[in-house]
């Protein structure tokens, strides 16, 4: 009977380990991620942080906040800001969180710190 509960207790944790270890891209998720780009028009600071809102669900919570530089007639106008929070669920089976409200969606490349959505490309700083 014991060898029986050992061997139930040794299985129970090599799936578990198993599961963690197999889903990578879900382990790297949570973090900071930002962008920059500059152009003739302005230079734009995107940052996206990720954070768990419920393991069980596979929800997160997304906090976006933007600042903009508007340059217009080769002059710097005043920097537009934007926040904006919602959230996301996770799709074990694409690795892929889909936004709540609009349906966008957030790929990741975790090998190279990379978020994705559409075209657009984020850094993970932490």
């Amino acid at each position: 009977m014991k060898l029986i509960m050992l061997l139930f207790i040794l299985s129970v944790i090599v799936i578990s380990c198993a599961n963690s270890l197999a889903d990578e891209v879900k382990n790297f998720i949570p973090g900071t991620y930002i962008r920059f780009s500059q152009h003739e028009y302005g230079t734009e600071y995107d940052t996206l942080v990720i954070t768990i809102q419920s393991s069980i669900a596979n929800e997160y919570h997304i906090l976006r906040k933007w600042k903009y530089e508007r340059v217009l007639d080769g002059n710097q106008v005043e920097p537009e800001y934007k926040r904006t929070e919602t959230s996301g669920i996770y799709d074990a089976k694409n690795k892929v969180i889909q936004e709540i409200e609009t349906g966008d969606i957030f790929s990741f490349d975790a090998k190279q710190n990379l978020l994705f959505t559409g075209p657009t490309q984020f850094k993970k700083i932490k």
